[in-house]
């Protein structure tokens, strides 16, 4: 003898199994959490890496003489004291009285690599001398300078 069902059975069988799939699933939507954002710090310049060098600064201020060896124009500025300036080629410049903390980022007009080679002259050792010369080595180029209120040079 075979059962018959009836279709108010059938609807209410299959809609009772749908609650039963679904259910599972809605609750893990609502039980969902959104993971909150970390805060990042970057570490500072000297987690980083050791300084190349450091000033004495006078007063809060030092000095940073550009000797720009190269053929292109070297585009430079003291983020938050100069604008954008230009040094030409096989010319140099001292900026005198920066106030520490200094950033001071630099790049050859031409886009091509810069070699920085650093120097604190013994007769002023709160200034730091950047002989910037031409490179083909990626690795070595850098662009920017940072002087910490303490007197660490950091080259990037």
């Amino acid at each position: 003898m075979t059962k018959v069902l009836k279709p108010a059975t059938v609807f209410f069988s299959s809609l009772l199994a749908l609650f039963a799939i679904a259910a599972p699933f809605a609750d893990q939507t609502n039980a969902q959490v959104r993971p909150s954002t970390p805060v990042v710090n970057p570490p500072l310049p000297s987690q980083q890496q050791p300084p190349i060098a450091t000033l004495t600064p006078s007063q809060g201020t030092v000095g940073v003489k550009l000797m720009n060896k190269t053929g292109a124009d070297i585009v430079y500025q003291v983020i938050g004291d100069t604008r954008v300036r230009t040094l030409r080629g096989r010319s140099e410049i001292t900026l005198q009285a920066l106030k520490t903390p200094v950033s001071l980022s630099f790049y050859r007009r031409d886009r091509g690599f810069l070699l920085v080679s650093p120097k604190v002259p013994t007769t002023a050792a709160n200034t730091i001398e950047l002989t910037l010369t031409e490179t083909t080595d990626f690795a070595t180029d850098k662009t920017a300078l940072t002087i910490e209120s303490d007197g660490e040079v950091y080259l990037n």
